[in-house]
């Protein structure tokens, strides 16, 4: 089956990099940078963080915005911790019409948690330390098999050379 259309799936803990990979991949390569983190929050309201309806309404939301992005859109890049049945879902669903490349960031758990400390959080779902711990300690348990594995420990520089070798492979 040959797919005209693809989505370049980042996946990993909070606080790896999954967002700024987005952004430089829009800036460097043009591949439109869904944030879904917004439909997420939308979705989400008063509920828990891990509350199912809450999961299984937003993969929902989401995966209609992406296919309606794509309507108009050659490519297209989004982020996830990649945990649960309804992400798994709707992978499946998205995989059943477009090439979906899936790009692992890994960093430190530490540095992940430093990250989320110091970045903008009126733009990403709000979550306690503890929940932050406990999501990317099942996001490594995972170990889900990614077309790229990226280590997101270092520099922006060695982080944005490492994209590049993904979309321009020397």
């Amino acid at each position: 089956m040959t797919f005209q259309k693809n989505i370049y799936l980042l996946i990993g803990q909070k606080g790896s990099g999954k967002t700024l990979a987005g952004q430089m991949i829009q800036d460097l390569f043009g591949i439109k940078f869904v944030r879904v983190e917004d439909i997420a929050r939308r979705a989400k309201r008063d509920r828990a963080v891990d509350d199912e309806s809450y999961h299984k309404e937003a993969f929902s939301k989401i995966e209609s915005h992406l296919k309606s992005i794509l309507e108009n859109e050659p490519a297209i890049v989004f982020e996830s911790t990649g945990l649960g049945a309804h992400f798994k879902e709707m992978l499946e669903n998205l995989k059943r019409s477009f090439k979906v490349i899936t790009i692992g960031i890994k960093a430190d758990q530490e540095l992940c948690l430093e990250r989320i400390k110091s970045r903008d959080q009126s733009i990403h779902i709000d979550v306690s330390d503890e929940d932050v711990l406990l999501i990317n300690s099942l996001v490594r348990r995972m170990n889900m098999n990614c077309d790229y594995e990226i280590d997101n420990n270092g520099t922006i520089e060695e982080f944005s050379s490492l994209l590049k070798n993904i979309f321009n492979p020397a």
